[in-house]
């Protein structure tokens, strides 16, 4: 279990010490371990597991940071994939047109 309010009890590890959860992945002690958990707080892959460790580690306001990082950063994820597969869409219904076009000229 995690803790880090209070004085930790036995059975207990400290979230402010030098011990992380998952294995040490769930940290934000460096770039590349912050970019990974925001990624994963943003595709909503567990990010509530995250939010409770961080609440229970170092303040309950922590609710503060997450709940706008997922919704917005969710929202910006879904609008950048719809953008793509718009973006790919369109495409693929251009070279379609043409197609059409050039198949309409031998026949014709």
């Amino acid at each position: 279990m995690l803790c880090g309010i209070f004085r930790c009890p036995g059975g207990y590890y400290c979230g402010k010490s030098n011990k992380n959860p998952n294995y040490g992945t769930t940290n934000f002690d460096n770039l590349y371990y912050s970019l990974l958990a925001v990624f994963q707080c943003v595709t909503m892959e567990g990010w509530s597991d995250i939010q409770y460790m961080m609440q229970k580690a170092y303040s309950p306001y922590m609710f503060m940071f997450f709940v706008p990082l997922v919704f917005i950063g969710a929202f910006f994820l879904l609008n950048l994939t719809l953008a793509v597969i718009n973006s790919k869409f369109t495409e693929a219904h251009k070279e379609q047109q043409m197609a059409d076009k050039e198949a309409i000229r031998e026949a014709g």
